[in-house]
């Protein structure tokens, strides 16, 4: 399918906002702060607009991303009764299925609108915001506004800030462009605690995430002659501590950390799939092997959901990324 116009494609949602009445949000499976604070930050605006806003995720919000603003208005696992809205907006979905069951609120949806700044995601909405090239979602649902000439207030330029910090990794992967740094500049002219949110974001962690970040160190292997950096974590581990997925949160960037790592996977048992994550420098694109397990993402982040055990699963990923790196 060919790549649809942006800003016709800006021009759709901007209609189908303002026509619109009731509205149907929801991220990706485990989501994480681009997801959540893009969904917010939209949701305070329609809000502002006079609309009605269901905000849904499948996957409870990480502790990490607790002090979001209106954070507890999000509907946890709880599909609506209610099944037809005038749009259901998916933000940061490269595919329907990567929100969860939504089949039934699509399928009734008067629009379907596809947010989303993945290279691998499908046209599949009526509107089809995709810009590869965008730092964030977060980054994307800024221009929405500014194109809408909606007043960004500060909670909602908090929002967006953590969506574009959380994505770039404070501004250090290479999606980061001129635009991501004059966007961030602009939220921060709103005059919220933009400081608070970096200690919250980078320089705190439970004791939980701390322990469980232990596991996944101490199970860090080297291949490939130290080029692939290796991960796991069962759920023996989680079950040890009481300790849940959200606390994995940016356990995989420790493994790029070692001189000489073009990838890094971390594996993690769930219950009923294995949860793959994917980091990587320069050319390697995970992004191929991720959609090759039926997952998506960027060049140098990605990851997928497999129907395997941890032996299976990690022996068809290595032996892929080994392929590639050799």
């Amino acid at each position: 399918m060919k790549t649809p116009d942006l800003e016709q494609e800006f021009k759709k949602l901007k209609k189908i906002i303002v026509t619109g009445r009731s509205f149907f949000l929801a991220g990706h499976l485990n989501p994480d702060g681009d997801t959540l604070g893009s969904m917010l930050a939209i949701s305070s605006v329609l809000k502002r607009l006079g609309k009605k806003v269901y905000l849904f995720s499948n996957d409870p919000v990480p502790e990490n991303l607790s002090f979001l603003p209106h954070v507890k208005s999000i509907k946890i696992g709880r599909l609506p009764p209610k099944k037809r809205f005038d749009a259901a907006i998916l933000l940061e979905c490269s595919t329907p299925q990567r929100g969860g069951d939504l089949s039934t609120i699509l399928k009734h949806a008067g629009k379907v609108v596809n947010i989303d700044h993945h290279k691998t995601s499908e046209f599949y909405g009526d509107v089809n915001i995709v810009e590869p090239h965008s730092s964030s979602t977060a980054e994307i649902v800024y221009r929405l506004f500014y194109s809408m000439k909606a007043h960004v207030t500060k909670t909602e330029a908090a929002c967006l800030y953590v969506g574009i910090v959380t994505d770039t990794g404070r501004f250090h992967f290479p999606a980061t462009s001129p635009r991501t740094l004059e966007v961030a500049s602009r939220l921060l002219e709103t005059g919220f605690r933009f400081s608070r949110i970096n200690d919250l974001l980078y320089a705190t962690k439970s004791c939980l995430a701390l322990k469980v970040l232990g596991r996944g160190l101490e199970s860090l292997e080297l291949l490939c002659g130290g080029r692939l950096a290796v991960m796991s974590l069962k759920t023996s581990d989680f079950a040890c501590f009481g300790a849940s997925p959200e606390h994995t949160e940016n356990v995989i960037n420790y493994g790029m950390m070692v001189p000489g790592v073009k990838v890094t996977v971390l594996f993690r048992e769930a219950a009923d799939c294995l949860s793959v994550t994917f980091r990587s420098r320069s050319h390697v694109d995970v992004s191929l092997i991720a959609k090759t397990f039926g997952g998506g993402g960027h060049k140098n982040a990605a990851g997928c959901r497999m129907k395997a055990g941890m032996q299976e699963g990690r022996k068809k990923i290595l032996a892929v990324i080994r392929k590639i790196l050799n």
